[in-house]
């Protein structure tokens, strides 16, 4: 198993495709998600928020082809958001990314959802995040309590996802995880996938 982190902008187009492909597979067809496609692209899943820049952590494994994903991109508070003031205010003030369309097929690697969450809050700690938001399912919460993964619920509204899912706040600073994997590393497409096609450009 390889964790491949890369931009939509310079993501072969054949592993765009297979991308597609594992999205809709999974969150259409098995979580039963109402999905509106960002285009028309039967059996594929893209939504409006994949522009060029948004970054792409996706687990691939030689037998099983992708095995999970997760999407990072800046996160900024929903106008709408149903919380009191003191709530906006923390929030507005806290620098956060948002992670989404995380998934990872634990009945290959248990351990799998954490790999590709200890990337992505060392990629928001990069870019100056303090915290990742997301939403995550009651069967990862579980396996974040079992390892010891700081994180504390979010209020409704704060994220936009599915009845079934819970929003999140994972601040990027994670000591065991770091303690778990400070040896395992990110590989671009092309350590990975030599023979996928070329790269594609989508702008917003």
């Amino acid at each position: 198993m390889k964790i491949i982190q890369t931009k939509l902008k310079d993501m072969p187009s054949s592993l765009l495709a297979e991308l597609g492909s594992y999205r809709y597979r999974l969150f259409a067809r098995e979580e039963g998600w109402s999905i509106t496609s960002r285009i028309s692209t039967p059996g594929q899943e893209y939504d409006r928020f994949d522009c060029s820049e948004v970054c792409w952590f996706i687990a691939w494994h030689a037998q099983h082809g992708i095995c999970g994903c997760a999407r990072l991109m800046p996160w900024c508070c929903p106008e709408n958001a149903e919380i009191s003031e003191d709530e906006r205010q923390y929030l507005e003030n806290c620098t956060a990314w948002e992670i989404s369309r995380f998934s990872a097929r634990q009945e290959i690697d248990n351990e799998l959802p954490l790999k590709i969450l200890w990337h992505a809050v060392q990629v928001a700690e990069q870019s100056g995040a303090g915290h990742l938001f997301g939403s995550t399912t009651p069967m990862l919460g579980t396996l974040f309590d079992d390892y010891r993964v700081n994180y504390k619920k979010l209020p409704s509204g704060i994220i936009q996802s599915e009845n079934n899912l819970l929003s999140v706040n994972i601040p990027v600073s994670q000591p065991q995880l770091a303690t778990r994997f400070h040896d395992s590393r990110c590989f671009k497409p092309e350590e990975v996938l030599p023979s996928l096609g070329m790269s594609v450009d989508w702008n917003v």
